[in-house]
């Protein structure tokens, strides 16, 4: 696949579809999470998981243009009506009210975001401005996150997230993760002047409209 969503810092963002932009993904994922010992040793210096072979789960990977990965997370769609209905945080927060809530409208979730040692902050922005288009383009309602406790503050700061439960331990790693949600609408008002954001919101949404097929009314 040719990317064309490149910008000034010689790198672009693109959902990793080839072996080896996902073998990429993968690798960078498993350095990430074994600097602070999050998760086992593997022989093959990889961490995926039966969620990145749904249909419904969206690896991006931030790559330089010299070929080195700097950033990836996942995003997975929840759309009833797509029969899309798997995402990692049901395996944490599936018993909880709230998340219930959520869960019974629409919702994307972001999970495994990961970032080379020499990634820049830019990076973190640019994918939850992917994560905001891929809300757009499949018009969920909610877009969630459970970072790192000691990270949630960064996104309830930067991007309008609020807590909804108590800490728990996130499924296939070793750290305790915070539940954050916030509405589509809200996230836009929150970020309308923040320009850093609400252009790599425009970039990504253009991106992914020349990138995927357009989302179906009713599953096929």
């Amino acid at each position: 696949m040719t990317d064309t969503n490149r910008n000034h810092h010689s790198s672009h963002c693109f959902v990793a579809r080839e072996a080896e932009a996902l073998d990429q993904v993968f690798a960078l994922r498993y350095a990430c999470y074994r600097r602070k010992a999050s998760i086992e040793p593997r022989a093959d210096e990889r961490f995926s998981d039966h969620y990145d072979q749904l249909p419904n789960s969206f690896s991006f990977l931030v790559r330089a243009d010299d070929g080195k990965a700097l950033a990836t997370v996942r995003i997975s769609v929840v759309r009833q009506d797509l029969d899309w209905r798997e995402s990692p945080v049901q395996h944490v927060y599936g018993d909880h009210p709230t998340f219930q809530d959520i869960a019974g409208e629409s919702y994307v979730e972001a999970s495994r975001l990961c970032f080379a040692r020499q990634a820049r902050r830019d990076s973190f922005v640019r994918l939850v401005g992917h994560m905001a288009a891929l809300a757009d383009f499949y018009e969920v309602k909610w877009l969630v996150a459970c970072p790192r406790v000691e990270h949630a503050e960064t996104y309830q700061r930067m991007f309008g997230f609020r807590p909804l439960a108590a800490p728990r331990k996130y499924f296939g790693v070793s750290f305790e993760t915070q539940l954050l949600g916030v509405r589509r609408e809200e996230l836009q008002a929150y970020v309308r002047d923040a320009q850093p954001m609400t252009s790599a919101w425009s970039s990504a949404l253009r991106y992914l409209g020349t990138s995927l097929a357009a989302p179906l009314a009713q599953p096929c």
